[in-house]
Parts: C-alpha cells; structure tokens; sequence
C-alpha cells in the first residue's frame, strides 16, 4: 500500500535510471540515531514491496501494458487511479473504473486487462541485488526471519515464489490473516508469536509511517531500507535507528559485519 499524493509529485518521481520507465526513489534527509544496534538480532522483520522486491516499477510496467492494450491513455494516468481511496491498491476494480472514464469499457476488455495487468506485474517483479546473498548469510547465523507485508496473502506468496526468497521465510503475515494493516502493531506481534522469539528484534522496510515508527513504537531496532522509499516526501518526522541505500548494507551493521563470511 502507498499514501495518496498528488499527480504532480507522481510525475516528479519518474526519472530514469535504467530506462525512461524506471524510478528513482526520492531522496530524504534523514540521519540514523545509533551507529551500533549493540548485537546479533534474535530475529528480523522485513516488509516485502520495495524492501525485498521491485514493486513500484512493476506496477508501472503493469500499467503501461493496460494502457497500450486499450490504445489510449498513459501508465502515469492510471497508476494514479491506484492511489485512490476508494478501493485497496491492488484492487483491479481500479482498472475497471480507469477503462469506463475512457469509454473503452466492456466486461471482455475489462477481464483481459485485469489479467494482463497482474501477468506482467508479476513478470516485471524481482528481488533487489543483494538479497539473496544477504538472506543466505542471515539464515546461516541462525537468525529467524518474517515477512509482513499490507499484500493479501495470494499476492504476497507469488511475489516471493518470483523472487525466489520464500525459502528464508517460514513465517508470511498478511492483512487477511492478521485482520489488520501496517502500521497497526497486531502484525508485528503475530509475527514474533509465530517465530516463537523473543529478544533483540529488528524492523526492515521502505515505509516510515508503516515501518519505522510502529518499530519503534513496539521497541524494535529500525532500520529504514531508504533504496526503496518512492514517496518520501509524504514521511513524517523520525529517526530510524539505522538507514541502508542498498539491501546487502544490512550485513555492514556492527554484529553482523563482524562476522560476515
């Protein structure tokens, strides 16, 4: 899930990188609190979308395809329709609704975009570099691992299969099993009853409002995963324990670093 912001600071997010399509998180000013999280985590908790997994650029990519399906509009235009409060960010009935203002509606087009839309979605997902080779090492140290993701649980599974990640993870919380979203704190605890862990916990994610601050809220060491944040200018004011601008950075926090292979 991402907060509603206005059409112009979407457009202002797309500057390429890799291809004209490409985004670029927008920088923050952001300086962490502690240099040390003073030990070897006894578990960490990760978010999925844009922590773990390319999403925001997926989307687009997904976007693009609809709209070139249906010969009019741009991904921009109906990457907005998601934004919407009217339905969850991951609802088609946004597709549905992006086709009737065009007047390209009819049940046909609108179940063969939904599907072209989710295809290449999922196509266009993968993890970040580095996070397979960081996951590998976490696991080696005996470090448990979650993720909790505001993703149904469907969508969730089928991202981590693309990644190829779901082997780190033995525990998933979603929404439709924990009965509540980020930044609520029942996700977190389910998360934690279901490692049966107890001790130094640490919090990875893109999202201040729905990672950092219930972290630090429930006592977690933050670690706020900067790479992936596309709309940070909607952040409220916080300080994560510690900030990456690449996956594999986790290993370069002291506990880890120490005895990194």
């Amino acid at each position: 899930m991402v907060l509603p912001i206005p059409a112009l600071k979407i457009a202002q997010l797309r500057t390429p990188i890799r291809d004209k399509h490409t985004l670029v998180p927008e920088r923050n000013m952001y300086t962490p609190m502690n240099t040390s999280s003073g030990c070897i985590p006894d578990a960490i908790l990760f978010d999925l979308d844009n922590t773990l997994c390319t999403f925001i650029d997926a989307k687009y990519a997904a976007c693009r395809a609809v709209t070139d399906y249906i010969g009019t509009g741009d991904e921009t235009e109906l990457f907005q329709y998601f934004l919407r409060p009217v339905h969850s960010f991951e609802d088609p009935n946004h597709i549905f609704d992006y086709l009737k203002e065009k007047g390209v509606y009819t049940p046909a087009s609108a179940d063969h975009a939904a599907r072209l839309f989710e295809d290449v979605k999922i196509a266009h997902i993968h993890p970040y570099d580095g996070v397979h080779d960081t996951l590998r090492h976490l696991a080696s140290l005996g470090i448990k691992m979650a993720i909790v993701t505001d993703a149904g649980s469907e969508q969730a599974r089928k991202r981590m299969k693309k990644c190829d990640i779901d082997c780190y993870f033995p525990v998933l919380i979603t929404p439709d099993r924990s009965g509540k979203r980020k930044p609520d704190h029942t996700p977190f605890r389910m998360a934690l009853r279901e490692l049966s862990v107890t001790g130094t916990i640490w919090l990875v994610g893109d999202s201040v409002r729905r990672e950092v601050i219930p972290g630090q809220e429930l006592g977690f060491v933050t670690i706020y995963a900067r790479y992936g944040d596309y709309f940070a200018q909607n952040n409220p004011e916080c300080t994560p324990d510690h900030i990456i601008d690449r996956f594999s950075d986790l290993l370069s926090i002291t506990g880890l670093h120490q005895i990194r292979s």
